[in-house]
C-alpha cells in the first residue's frame, strides 16, 4: 500500500500565531497528539503534545495562577514548534514512511504533495495497517514457517496448504533472530493442526504460535 491509502486526510491544523492554550484545547477536544502548523498553504512546522507539555512546564515557575495564565496566553505555536519537519509523499510505499519514522524516532509524518499539506501519517495508522495485513483481526491461526534458502518455498507452502484444504489469509516473510528467513502464514481456521501437519510433511520447520500461546 501507498501512504495515500493509509494517511489521515481529516486534518486538524494550527498556525504559527495560534496560542499555546488554544493548541492544548484543540488537542484535548480532538484526542490527537500532533498538530501540523500551516502558514497559508505551506507547512511551517509541527507541534506535538510533548512540545506543549514542555512549554507549559517551563512556564510553571513560582508565578501566581493569574500571572501564569497571562504568560501562557502570550506563548504562540511559533515559539515552540519544530521547524525542520520530516515529511513523506502520498505516492511513497507505507513501509518507506515507516522506515523513516523508525530512523528519525518520530511518531508522525506530515504528508505533502508539491509543498501542500494533504494528510498526516501516524504510528497508529502504521500499526493498524500491520494488524490488518497480518489478518489478526479475523478468526485465524498464525504459523511461523522456517524457509531459509529453500527455492520456491512460498509456492510449496501455499500448495501444501491448498492440498490440505486450508485457506491462506496472508503471507509475510522476514529474517528471524537466527538469521533464517521465515514465512509468517495466517490461515483462516482456529484449528491449525492440519496445516501444521501438511507443512511438516513437506519438510518445513513450523512453529504453531496459536497453540503455544494457548498452552
Amino acid at each position: 500500500m501507498l501512504v495515500g491509502d493509509v494517511m489521515n486526510t481529516k486534518l486538524v491544523t494550527v498556525t504559527p500565531r495560534t496560542t499555546l492554550p488554544e493548541a492544548v484545547r484543540v488537542m484535548s477536544e480532538r484526542g490527537i497528539r500532533h498538530l501540523p502548523v500551516v502558514d497559508g498553504a505551506v507547512l511551517a512546522g509541527i507541534v506535538s503534545d510533548r512540545d506543549v507539555k514542555r512549554a507549559m512546564a517551563s512556564s510553571a515557575t513560582s508565578l501566581s495562577a493569574h500571572e501564569l495564565h497571562y504568560l501562557l496566553d502570550r506563548v504562540t505555536i511559533d515559539d515552540i514548534m519544530t521547524r525542520s519537519v520530516a515529511t513523506t509523499a502520498p505516492w511513497l510505499p507505507v513501509e518507506e514512511a515507516a522506515r523513516l519514522m523508525v530512523k528519525e524516532k518520530i511518531s508522525a509524518l506530515p504528508v505533502t504533495d508539491g509543498g501542500r499539506l494533504v494528510g498526516i501519517l501516524t504510528e497508529t495508522d502504521v500499526l493498524d495497517l500491520f494488524v490488518r495485513a497480518m489478518g489478526a483481526g479475523e478468526p485465524s491461526s498464525r504459523l511461523d514457517v522456517v524457509v531459509g534458502d529453500r527455492p520456491s518455498a512460498l509456492v510449496d507452502i501455499v500448495q501444501a496448504l491448498d492440498a490440505a484444504g486450508v485457506p491462506v489469509a496472508s503471507v509475510m516473510t522476514l529474517v528471524n533472530r537466527r538469521g533464517l528467513r521465515e514465512a509468517i502464514v495466517r490461515v483462516t481456521t482456529i484449528n491449525p493442526g492440519p496445516a501444521v501437519a501438511a507443512l511438516r510433511a513437506r519438510g518445513f520447520e513450523v512453529r504453531d504460535v496459536a497453540s503455544r500461546a494457548a498452552a
